[in-house]
């Protein structure tokens, strides 16, 4: 079987290559697109959070460098980001609120206290 589908002996089997192939190649050329668009993406969403953090911390406007407390709720932020991404899509599953909740007692089983993938803002 493996010869003929290697050699094409049968018609119906270069047609099953080729359509694969074909099908393949898209595959691979959507990803691609998508990977490059998810750079582009992240890209901007950086740039977007250090022009809000600029503001937040009025890097513009002081001489002095931000507070170590500054700094540290600029980066609780940043984690926020990707909190709220997880978060959101999770939560439009069927049984996401119930995975989150079972995450978040399963880390805190294995030792890991400040694990959450909850962001700040839905926290009680």
């Amino acid at each position: 079987m493996q010869y003929l589908l290697l050699h094409g002996d049968k018609p119906e089997q270069e047609r099953f290559g080729y359509k694969f192939a074909k099908f393949a190649k898209k595959a691979i050329e959507r990803g691609a697109q998508m990977t490059g668009n998810e750079v582009r993406e992240t890209r901007e969403m950086a740039q977007s959070f250090f022009r809000v953090l600029e503001h937040k911390l009025n890097l513009n406007e002081r001489e002095d460098p931000p507070t170590e407390e500054e700094v540290k709720e600029a980066i609780e932020q940043l984690k926020d980001v990707g909190r709220f991404s997880l978060f959101a899509t999770v939560s439009i599953l069927p049984g996401g609120g119930v995975s989150l909740i079972g995450l978040e007692l399963l880390a805190r089983r294995f030792g890991i206290r400040d694990f959450t993938l909850v962001p700040s803002s839905f926290r009680g």
